[in-house]
């Protein structure tokens, strides 16, 4: 949610800019019945699936699952920020913009930190630079190879040893050691007496944001201190999940290329860059995450992940996958040959031969079929061929991403693209992949011990409550106070649903009925697509209802039931716990059955369906 604006100046922008008028200025749309439609222009297509909807005031392609409010729509469409979104359509309705009070508070906060990331920037510059003090860190990048020309484009520095010389350096700039702690760059001392420096004998790597911004530090040690690389923590504008080392720096080249190649190094960056090869950047201690590939996304078409041996390749193939299935983006990975990294590779080989090597990287899918045959050497054994299918599409069937989207929706165009990849024909692929999804439904509802695929089956059926819950609320948030009290956010385990759960309990202008008015504050477009396939489905179970019933409704049914399965799966999971912990712990049988019964007991004690449809009062 954005905190910039506020809510009247949003709700005032989206009346001035009716979508169907606004997506008219980009592209021609055709009357369909109440609603309008075009080819979708987010992704290919030859039979229009995206439609806008007047009444509603969203959008939404049942293609790719994009959709949203008139913000999200120019977002996606001008690849820019929703606050960017924001001026766009006020300068198109000729209205100015007042920013929130409480935002302009929280952004002057953010602008003081930023300042003094940037003073820090120049601090640990001139430190490498220093004639004495930064001799040992000139020293070592030179044994590394890295040019001048590199150390000034990536603002490489140097923090000598010594415990308080950022502090001492701060407060001569009249920095307080309380901004220096939030800025990451403070460790407060044990009980509380005192600071000391974060990063003592390290060479220094600033981590900018996607505008050229320090955001964070990453430090290596030059001797035997550990860990080897440390980088800053979590803070205000640093979080390691979504940042991405070296991407102002490769945004050019990627935007050339439409294509991004991931490492994991801050050397694997800055000396393939050095040597010509500039498109790529590096995840800071993570694998490459869901906030990565859509920062990504608004530059490439292709993302390229570049492991370092063939075990981190192995264990990073389902990662690659799952990300490919995830997002609207091409997913290739490959291996730099003979253990090198792509720092030693570059230096020895040259930038040609590295950008050979990704040129050759295969699909993701490709990619996971070649490890799953070499481990059933499917090959020479069709009985192995086959088990090496199965388990290819139990991957595809269990990745946590297709949680967020509607596999029905996804399925022809995830199976089309394995045919082209694999070579195998459609019709093969779907008849096992609907065989194996049957066989994980019906261990989901119990009626089958499900041997090939447990963690789909259980993942499948909490999943599908969590969905209810959420597909309910979007449609009616009056109930949310009702549902937080029953299962929390904190306890949603699917992370998009979560977000969505915690998005709406922070919107304060959500009204039943009106998704507009839901995703209107959304800077998050897939959370936002989110919300809206879920509105239709909702709406789609509501308008199931009969004339003559008088009662909850469907949409409350739902609701109640994917409450009482949750709270009766935490039971489950306790009574598991406890039985678990009981033979551990070697407890003789009568304790044990005595916890047992306890658990039962409280269980039990939940009410059955009848009685919640009665009203939920269960904490």
């Amino acid at each position: 949610m954005s905190g910039l604006y506020s809510e009247d100046i949003l709700d005032q922008v989206a009346r001035a800019n009716d979508i169907v008028e606004v997506v008219s200025g980009y592209f021609p749309l055709k009357r369909a019945g109440k609603d309008y439609a075009a080819l979708c222009p987010f992704h290919a297509e030859k039979t229009p699936s995206f439609t806008v909807s007047p009444s509603k005031q969203i959008f939404k392609c049942f293609g790719c699952g994009r959709g949203g409010s008139v913000f999200n729509f120019v977002m996606a469409k001008e690849n820019v920020t929703f606050p960017e979104a924001v001026r766009i359509l006020a300068d198109r309705a000729g209205i100015e913009l007042k920013r929130d009070p409480d935002g302009e508070k929280r952004a002057g906060a953010r602008k003081k930190l930023r300042d003094v990331l940037a003073w820090a920037t120049r601090h640990f510059v001139a430190g490498l630079k220093h004639p004495k003090a930064g001799a040992h860190g000139r020293e070592y990048l030179e044994g590394r190879g890295i040019t001048q020309t590199a150390i000034d484009r990536f603002q490489i520095g140097y923090a000598p040893d010594g415990w308080d010389n950022l502090i001492k350096s701060g407060g001569r700039e009249g920095i307080r050691p309380e901004m220096l702690e939030t800025a990451g760059l403070l460790v407060r001392r044990d009980g509380g007496s005192g600071w000391y420096d974060r990063f003592r004998g390290r060479v220094i790597f600033p981590i900018l944001d996607p505008l050229s911004r320090p955001i964070g530090f990453g430090g290596r040690a030059l001797g035997d201190a550990e860990p080897k690389y440390l980088n800053s923590p979590e803070t205000p504008l640093f979080h390691k999940g979504q940042a991405l080392y070296g991407l102002p720096q490769a945004r050019d080249a990627i935007q050339a290329d439409r294509r991004v190649v991931v490492v994991e190094g801050y050397f694997d960056v800055i000396m393939p860059h050095q040597m010509g090869f500039g498109g790529i950047v590096a995840t800071l201690g993570t694998a490459l995450t869901d906030e990565h590939i859509r920062a990504l996304r608004r530059y490439a078409d292709e993302v390229v992940i570049v492991f370092d041996n063939d075990l981190a390749g192995r264990a990073g193939a389902d990662r690659g996958m799952e990300l490919f299935l995830a997002h609207d983006v091409r997913i290739l990975m490959t291996v730099v040959p003979d253990g090198k990294d792509p720092c030693d590779f570059c230096a020895e080989h040259g930038a040609e031969a590295f950008r050979a090597r990704i040129n050759e990287a295969q699909d993701a899918f490709k990619y996971k079929w070649d490890l799953v045959q070499a481990d059933l050497e499917a090959a020479t054994n069709p009985a192995a061929q086959r088990r090496a299918l199965e388990a290819m599409l139990s991957s595809v069937l269990s990745a946590p991403s297709l949680a967020q989207q509607d596999l029905r929706l996804q399925r022809d165009l995830i199976l089309g693209h394995m045919s082209r990849t694999l070579g195998i024909p459609e019709a093969t692929l779907r008849s096992t992949f609907s065989r194996l999804r049957r066989s994980s439904r019906r261990s989901a509802a119990g009626t089958e011990v499900g041997s090939n695929l447990p963690e789909t089956a259980t993942r499948g059926r909490r999943w599908v409550k969590e969905r209810e819950l959420l597909t309910a609320l979007v449609c009616r948030p009056s109930w949310l106070d009702d549902a937080r009290q029953a299962v929390p956010p904190d306890r949603i385990e699917a992370s998009a649903l979560r977000r969505l759960y915690e998005a709406l309990l922070e919107n304060p202008s959500r009204r039943d009925g009106d998704i507009e008015s839901i995703v209107r504050g959304f800077d998050d477009t897939a959370l936002a697509s989110l919300a809206v396939d879920l509105f239709e489905t909702g709406e789609a179970v509501e308008a199931c209802r009969q004339e003559a019933d008088t009662g909850p409704g469907p949409l409350r049914l739902k609701l109640e039931e994917a409450l009482g399965a949750l709270k009766e799966m935490e039971y489950e999971a306790d009574l598991a716990a406890r039985s678990r912990a009981a033979r551990e712990n070697e407890t003789d049988d009568a304790r044990a059955l005595r916890d047992f019964a306890e658990a039962r007991a409280r269980r039990q004690g939940f009410l059955p369906p009848s009685a919640r449809r009665r009203g939920f009062t269960e904490t």
